[in-house]
């Protein structure tokens, strides 16, 4: 996978809003809980709650959920690896990546 440098989105953060888009599906996508997730994520990191809440549609347009969007070929090579995964699977593979480990 490749990210731009300049750029905060990385395999950890991609993993982190996939796990986001995985609660979503579990919780049946409670009006208000995307934002909030988003908000909570917005705070480790350095991305826009706006950006991570971008990235997390684009991963219900992948899973068909949406309707089509520019999703990044990066998020739709994670959902088509990862998108069956429990939300405590995608944890591990986070802190996994975390410690420099790719995943993908």
């Amino acid at each position: 996978m490749t990210y731009r440098e300049s750029s905060e989105w990385n395999e950890v953060n991609e993993l982190r809003c996939l796990e986001i888009f995985q609660k979503l599906n579990d919780a049946k996508f409670p009006r208000g809980m995307q934002i909030d997730l988003c908000r909570d994520m917005s705070r480790i990191t350095n991305l826009e709650v706006g950006n991570i809440s971008a990235k997390v549609s684009n991963y219900k347009s992948v899973a068909g959920i949406n309707s089509a969007s520019n999703a990044s070929s990066n998020t739709v090579e994670l959902f088509n690896k990862f998108g069956k995964l429990t939300v405590a699977q995608i944890g591990a593979l986070i802190e996994r990546a975390k410690s420099g480990e790719s995943v993908v």
